[in-house]
């Protein structure tokens, strides 16, 4: 499959928007680019937890990778258009019930996070923790990771 265009962050933002559908149980339609999985020992490499799957969505000669973890799924990439990936990301929970919880510099300079929490019906919540960059920032990035979590 082609990736018809598209960008490291609305690759990034379509994998984020489909994680949150998966928690709202309303997924629908696919990705435009054919996932190549990831081997366990690359995700070992990069500190990934054992037991999970890896995917990497191929956009120009890198991409962007998605890990799913039990309730937990975690997407990523470096470089590209790192700086125009929050923008978009904002834009997408913009169209669900979301309040944006914090926004704070993290130790390394020109880096900060940010939580969002989605509202889905039947109780169900979803904890956004994005890791995102500054323009000018010696490590560019993008770091989301999106969490499960039921109320009872």
């Amino acid at each position: 499959m082609s990736t018809a265009g598209l960008t490291h962050s609305q690759v990034a933002v379509m994998l984020i928007d489909g994680a949150l559908a998966h928690i709202a149980g309303n997924v629908q339609g696919k990705m435009p680019i054919k996932p190549e999985p990831v081997a366990d020992i690359d995700r070992a490499a990069v500190g990934l937890k054992q037991g999970g799957q890896t995917l990497l969505y191929r956009v120009a000669k890198d991409g962007v990778f998605i890990d799913l973890n039990g309730a937990q799924a975690t997407v990523w990439f470096v470089e590209a258009d790192f700086d125009r990936a929050l923008a978009a990301l904002d834009a997408s929970l913009k169209k669900l019930r979301t309040k944006q919880v914090s926004d704070q510099a993290l130790e390394t300079p020109k880096q900060r996070r940010r939580v969002y929490q989605v509202e889905f019906s039947g109780g169900r919540v979803a904890l956004v923790d994005v890791e995102y960059a500054e323009r000018g920032a010696r490590q560019q990035r993008f770091y989301v990771q999106i969490t499960a979590v039921a109320r009872k």
